[in-house]
């Protein structure tokens, strides 16, 4: 893929600026708002945070067609989802309701092993550090959007050819089973358990179904090729039927990987609690931020940690950061803080350039080099 990022950039440059910050004439709000549009961006909203409270808000553009983008529009927000998700199984943890490093099938109903290690135990951590030998296969692509039972997928091409433990691979299904697993042990719906475990508590509306937002859902649409239609369309998904809560270790394995709804601001509260130990414990914090492996490849400045990246370039930032990235759609998502300075930033788009060298994407560079690089 990374060569066709230098074309595509070449392309985008063609295309007309879109969007104009709603907020009051501030400096480096002026700054942001020359980055989103150098990035073709169609709506964005964007806050940063220290320890206490969000520092700065901006909103850009448009969030679904005629409707602008505001201060509270909820994102699907992608893979930054699988940091949400963290911080719950970090809080049934504390509570001892599960071990990162424990044989999931001791809770789990369906068994999940390697066809080629059945005797090797896969664990919460390898699933949500990408370890556990799983992948991103055919069927579990065409399997998601069909809600194909995860039994059969497990029957498919959804292993790696290496085992469990062994290397890093980045994957959608094995962090959606993270959330499975947790819902297991828990006797309690996904939803309903990140509800109690962690939303409720920190006082974040939030939510895995877009059909329980309150407010206006952000559509996702493309931006090269120009789409007509929103790849990911708000109003349709909002009209879907909302599924019964209940435990279903077959079918919510498409919930934590990526579904999460949330608005810049309610998402800033999540990073305040994982910037300094209160919500979770220093230990809990610390074992989250612990590199497990690097992204190698793939990605020379990013490491993974429990259900998050951490960041480290002097080209960026000269400090390390944590948090996420999410790409799906066309949108581009991103979570990033540091914990030296006690600062941190949210992105939250409709649509933006996806051009990236390795894993990060230019537009999050960026904007993390704008409110997180200073000394």
């Amino acid at each position: 893929m990374g060569n066709i990022w230098p074309i595509y950039r070449k392309a985008l440059a063609l295309m007309p600026k879109h969007g104009k910050l709603n907020d009051g004439d501030i400096e480096k709000k002026r700054k942001a708002e020359k980055i989103l549009r150098k990035h073709r961006c169609i709506g964005a909203t964007f806050c940063t945070f220290d320890g206490e409270r969000v520092t700065g808000i901006g909103a850009f553009g448009y969030a679904r067609k005629d409707v602008p983008a505001g201060f509270g529009t909820v994102y699907r927000i992608a893979s930054v989802s699988k940091l949400v998700t963290a911080m719950g199984a970090m809080r049934l943890q504390e509570k001892g309701a599960l071990t990162l490093d424990g044989d999931v099938n001791e809770y789990f109903p369906i068994s999940l092993r390697h066809p080629k290690a059945p005797d090797t135990p896969i664990t919460l951590r390898m699933l949500m550090s990408h370890t556990a030998g799983i992948h991103d296969g055919a069927d579990y692509n065409s399997g998601i959007a069909k809600n194909v039972p995860l039994s059969v997928l497990l029957q498919g091409d959804s292993f790696c050819t290496h085992l469990p433990g062994e290397i890093w691979e980045y994957s959608n299904f094995g962090a959606g089973i993270a959330g499975a697993v947790m819902e297991a042990a828990a006797g309690m719906d996904f939803e309903a358990l990140m509800q109690k475990e962690v939303f409720s508590p920190l006082g974040v509306q939030a939510t895995f179904y877009p059909q329980k937002v309150q407010g206006e859902l952000a559509d996702a649409t493309r931006i090269l090729p120009p789409q007509k239609a929103p790849n990911f369309n708000a109003g349709e998904r909002m009209a879907r039927p909302l599924p019964e809560e209940t435990c279903d270790a077959e079918h919510h394995y498409n919930l934590a990987h990526g579904n999460l709804c949330i608005s810049a601001e309610n998402l800033a509260k999540l990073g305040r609690a994982l910037m300094q130990p209160g919500f979770l414990t220093e230990e809990s914090l610390q074992e989250m931020r612990k590199i497990i492996c690097p992204f190698g490849e793939r990605a020379h400045n990013l490491s993974q940690g429990v259900g998050t990246f951490i960041l480290q370039d002097a080209s960026i930032c000269s400090r390390p950061l944590y948090g996420h990235q999410g790409m799906a759609y066309g949108a581009c998502h991103g979570l990033f803080f540091d914990i030296e300075k006690q600062k941190g930033l949210v992105l939250l788009t409709s649509g933006v350039s996806e051009a990236r060298d390795g894993v990060l994407s230019d537009v999050n560079k960026d904007l993390i080099r704008l409110y997180l690089s200073e000394e």
